[in-house]
């Protein structure tokens, strides 16, 4: 064969090449391969130089939400959150959190986010804090600095903890960062402190004990929580927003029945919280203090019949609906556990408003712990009720619940999402009572893993789609493919 035959050869092989079909499609594919790719890369460059990013965790652990967007538009003072850590930590797995939720905060206007170290600018803490508020500010912490006020958040109030009492171990269940720093800002940003005082002296749950989760959400709505012992006092604090009696199993003196009513004839405002009690002590002198607001205290233990508003197997875990009212800004349902019901009295007043909060239903009954005083009580039973008292020159409100337990840390696990419903009924209330509507109600973000609850049934059936009916499926395709493709 001659140099030029086998050239020509060499020709008409080419182009038949480049003529079939398979070299067509073969040479789409390549190039949109190569599109595809090169997209991906320009689009990866873009999102890298705009810094643009998405929160895909199913708690929006890295974003803030409405409500928080809303304060930090309303400031008209600027302030500063001090990260008290080496900038080479920012990175770590362990503050990323905080971090990348901190960037969110920085977008606005009148908030600066700085991270200093202590130790590598020793007069740091003074410049931040010349009158020396913060007693105790270690290294990890934040403190959020508005004028000259101050707050610290240390690093392990920035997440929900529960104890296992099984293995005396601490478990992080979820974030509190958003809760932590908008309540901190709404702190230094504020004029005034109200207190909110709690009293002891008779056997009460303690705030700082068993109430942490709610006394969290108070101190982040600017309050302070303090115990008091108004055996010892002469009168109610000056300073009290909010008085709260929770749990109490012995009743007042006389000493304290009248100090109370003083205070709340002066416009005072109060939460009493009554547990359902085994020993079922009387409560004379709390009861003198509720006939004013039209109020009595059953003596009972509420008992919900039907089963779609009960713990399973258990009648005495109820849901209760709470309805939309100029209390509750909207309807939805709280869990308790070994509640008392609450009466309200026939004796009607024109300048007393009684608001009934949550009910159960129709078919649940108080059965008497003492079975002397009577048959059950019929429902459907209040088990927390709210009034405002017109009948004096300034005006009351009292909320009474026939249940503290609902807003124990215990029930955080045990409850679940309803926890979150029942620190929202005690803040709304609060909010009520003050005449306010802007508290921060900002649930813990919950550290949750992703999983399908499957039976084994359903189990047997995924495994034989995935092991034989799948591979059945992509073999028959790629031979109905590769068959055609013969064909072209």
């Amino acid at each position: 064969m001659s140099k030029i035959e086998w050239t020509n050869n060499i020709k008409k092989t080419f182009n038949k090449v480049l003529k079939s079909r398979t070299f067509k499609y073969g040479t789409n594919s390549i190039i949109l391969i190569a599109a595809v790719v090169a997209i991906a890369v320009v689009f990866n460059i873009l999102v890298d130089m705009t810094q643009i990013k998405w929160d895909l965790t199913p708690n929006k652990l890295y974003s803030i939400g409405d409500t928080t967007k809303k304060i930090l538009k309303e400031l008209d003072k600027d302030v500063t959150i001090y990260g008290l850590f080496d900038e080479s930590r920012i990175s770590s797995s362990s503050d990323k959190e905080f971090v990348e939720l901190l960037d969110q905060y920085a977008k606005y206007s009148h908030v600066t986010v700085e991270y200093v170290d202590p130790d590598k600018n020793p007069g740091i803490l003074k410049q931040i804090d010349p009158e020396n508020v913060l007693k105790d500010v270690s290294k990890s912490a934040f403190v959020v600095k508005s004028g000259n006020k101050v707050k610290n958040l240390s690093y392990y109030d920035l997440f929900s903890t529960y104890f296992d009492q099984q293995t005396f171990q601490t478990h992080v269940t979820g974030s509190l960062a958003e809760q932590g720093f908008t309540g901190a800002i709404k702190y230094v940003t504020s004029e005034i402190t109200p207190t909110i005082y709690f009293t002891t002296g008779h056997d009460e749950k303690d705030v700082d004990k068993n109430f942490t989760s709610l006394k969290d959400q108070l101190v982040n709505n600017n309050y302070d929580v303090k115990p008091v012992n108004l055996v010892v006092e002469d009168k109610v604090p000056e300073d009290t927003e909010i008085l709260v009696v929770a749990s109490p199993k012995k009743d007042l003196t006389i000493s304290e029945k009248d100090k109370i009513k003083e205070y709340l004839k002066n416009g005072g405002k109060a939460i009493f919280m009554f547990d359902f009690l085994e020993l079922d002590p009387q409560f004379p002198q709390f009861e003198n203090i509720l006939m004013e607001y039209n109020l009595g205290l059953n003596y009972d233990k509420v008992k919900e019949n039907d089963e779609n508003r009960h713990w399973p197997q258990n009648p005495y875990v109820v849901l209760l609906d709470v309805k939309s009212s100029k209390v509750m800004s909207d309807n939805f349902n709280v869990l308790m556990a070994n509640s008392r019901s609450i009466s309200t009295l026939k004796n009607v007043k024109e300048y007393i408003e009684v608001i009934p909060l949550a009910k159960t239903s129709s078919k649940a009954v108080g059965e008497q712990v003492d079975k002397s005083r009577g048959d059950e009580i019929p429902g459907p039973l209040d088990v927390a009720v709210a009034v405002e008292h017109k009948g004096w020159e300034k005006i009351s409100k009292i909320v009474v619940v026939g249940n503290s337990s609902f807003l124990e840390d215990s029930a955080t696990d045990a409850f679940g999402p309803y926890f979150s419903n029942n620190l929202i009924f005690f803040l709304e209330s609060v909010m009520w009572m003050r005449d306010k509507k802007d508290d921060v109600i900002i649930s813990p973000k919950q550290y949750t893993r992703q999983w399908i609850d499957i039976t084994a049934e359903q189990a047997n059936y995924m495994g034989i789609i995935v092991a034989i009916i799948l591979p059945i499926i992509i073999l028959g395709l790629g031979t109905f493919v590769y068959l055609r493709r013969r064909h072209l």
